[in-house]
C-alpha cells in the first residue's frame, strides 16, 4: 500500500485568500488620492478672510504634500491654503476617512 496524503484544501484556500487580499490592496493603493469634500463648518459668529475647503484622504496612502497640493488646487491661484484642522467624523468615504479643513487665505 502506498501512503498518499490527502490534499490540504484548507491550506490552498488560505493561500488563495491571502493572495487575493494582497492583490486587492496593491491595486487599490494607487487609486486613493486626496480629493475635495465638504469642509468642517466655521464656528458660529466667526469671521474668516477666505473660503473653507475640505480635503478627504487616507493617511496610509497620501503624503502631507499631496493633501496640501489638493487644497492648493481647490483654493485656486489667488489663495494659499492654511490648515485649520483634521477630523474623522464620517464626513468622507470609508477608504479616505480623514478630512483636513483648510482656509483659502487670499494673497
Amino acid at each position: 500500500m502506498s501512503s498518499v496524503r490527502p490534499a490540504n484544501r484548507h491550506g490552498r484556500w488560505r493561500r488563495l485568500a491571502l493572495s487575493l487580499l494582497a492583490l486587492l490592496a496593491g491595486a487599490c493603493s494607487g487609486d486613493i488620492a486626496p480629493f475635495q469634500g465638504l469642509p468642517r463648518p466655521a464656528p458660529r459668529g466667526a469671521v474668516e478672510t477666505g473660503e473653507r475647503v475640505g480635503i478627504c484622504y487616507n493617511g496610509l496612502f497620501s503624503t502631507p504634500e499631496k493633501v496640501r497640493a489638493a487644497a492648493a488646487e481647490a483654493c485656486g491661484p489667488e489663495a494659499v491654503p492654511e490648515l485649520l484642522g483634521q477630523d474623522m467624523r464620517l464626513s468622507c468615504p470609508l477608504l479616505t476617512p480623514v478630512r483636513a479643513t483648510f482656509l483659502c487665505v487670499p494673497q
